[in-house]
C-alpha cells in the first residue's frame, strides 16, 4: 500500500483511500460496523418480541382457531420451541461456511417474517378454511 489520502467525510465517517502499487484503490471507513449493529440489534429485539409474544398464545390459537386437542397442541408447540432453537446451529454453519453473517440474518429475518405471516394468515376465518 503506497499513498493514504483522506477522502473526505461522508455522513460523519472518514473514509480513507489506499492505493497499492497496481493502481487498486480500497476504501476504508473508520466505525464502518455502526449501521449493521443497529440493524443487528433491532432485528433481534423485533424476533424477541415476536417470539415471546407468540408463544404464550400459540395454545390458544391451535386449540380454539385450529380445533387441535390439547395433547396435539402441545405437540405442535414443542416443536416449533424446538426448532425455533436448534436453527441457530444451522445458521451459524450456513453463516461460517456459505453466507456470511449479515446475509444470513438478513435472509433468516426474511424466513421468519414469512411464517409470522403465515400465521396471521390463518386466524382470517373467511381463508383458513380451504387450506388447513
Amino acid at each position: 500500500m503506497a499513498a493514504v489520502d483522506r477522502v473526505g467525510k461522508k455522513s460523519g465517517r472518514s473514509a480513507y483511500a489506499l492505493t497499492d502499487v497496481s493502481g487498486n484503490t480500497y476504501h476504508y471507513y473508520e466505525n464502518p460496523l455502526w449501521r449493521a449493529v443497529v440493524f443487528i440489534l433491532l432485528q433481534e429485539l423485533c424476533e424477541r418480541l415476536a417470539f415471546f409474544g407468540l408463544t404464550p398464545n400459540l395454545q390458544a390459537f391451535l386449540k380454539e382457531y385450529l380445533g387441535l386437542e390439547d395433547a396435539e397442541a402441545n405437540s405442535y408447540i414443542s416443536t416449533f420451541t424446538s426448532i425455533m432453537f436448534v436453527t441457530p446451529l444451522l445458521s451459524a454453519v450456513i453463516s461460517d461456511t456459505i453466507l456470511g453473517a449479515y446475509r444470513t440474518i438478513l435472509i433468516w429475518s426474511f424466513v421468519y417474517f414469512s411464517g409470522l405471516c403465515l400465521l396471521v394468515a390463518a386466524t382470517v376465518e373467511s381463508i383458513s378454511e380451504p387450506w388447513m
